[in-house]
């Protein structure tokens, strides 16, 4: 039991400096393909391209942020599970209620 807790532990570790980088890199992309964006949109708006060009930049910009966002899921996900494999855990009396939630907010 204990040697399969250390072994859940480095998985999560491990998983979490995995998607670490993969968001890193996945960024680049977003920023990448919005500079893809900005030059399709300028062609078009000078009469070089047609406007098919500008919807493929933004079809591929979505696409690269749809991917971050599912790669920052797979990471809080793995987060919960590093937190339980090391023994922790919440109860739900200890989450704030949503009156405390709202004063917080500004």
């Amino acid at each position: 039991m204990v040697l399969t807790a250390f072994q859940q532990t480095e998985d999560y570790l491990a998983s979490q400096r995995l998607l670490r980088e993969q968001i890193s890199q996945q960024q680049d992309v977003v920023q990448s393909a919005h500079r893809y964006l900005d030059v399709a949109s300028a062609r078009y708006r000078t009469g070089l391209d047609p406007y098919l060009n500008v919807f493929t930049a933004q079809t591929t910009l979505l696409a690269n942020q749809q991917t971050v966002i599912s790669l920052r899921v797979q990471q809080m996900s793995s987060s919960v599970q590093l937190i339980e494999a090391l023994g922790g855990g919440w109860n739900v009396s200890q989450l704030p209620t949503e009156r405390q939630v709202s004063a917080k907010l500004p």
